[in-house]
C-alpha cells in the first residue's frame, strides 16, 4: 500500500500513511481533495449512500470505505 497525499487547504498537504489496523476519519474537505473534486461533490454523493459517520457533531470518512463504494459504483 503506497501513501496517499490530501490537500488540505491552505498549500498545506496532509500525508497519510498507512498503519496496520488503523485508518484515520477524514474531513469532507480531504475527501473531496483527495478525490480531486469540490466538497458539494461529496454532499451530492452522501444522499447517494457514501459511506461516512457523525463523530462529535461532525462527519468523518473513511478513505478505504469511500474508496471501495465509488469503486462498487463502476468508478
Amino acid at each position: 500500500m503506497a501513501d496517499s497525499a490530501v490537500a488540505v487547504g491552505g498549500g498545506r498537504v496532509l500525508r497519510l500513511v498507512p498503519r496496520t489496523g488503523f485508518e484515520p476519519w477524514l474531513s469532507k474537505r480531504e475527501i473531496a481533495g483527495h478525490f480531486g473534486r469540490s466538497t458539494r461533490w461529496v454532499e451530492l454523493r452522501m444522499r447517494e449512500g457514501l459511506p461516512s459517520k457523525m463523530i462529535g457533531g461532525r462527519r468523518g470518512f473513511r478513505l478505504g470505505d469511500v474508496e471501495a463504494w465509488i469503486d462498487g459504483r463502476g468508478g
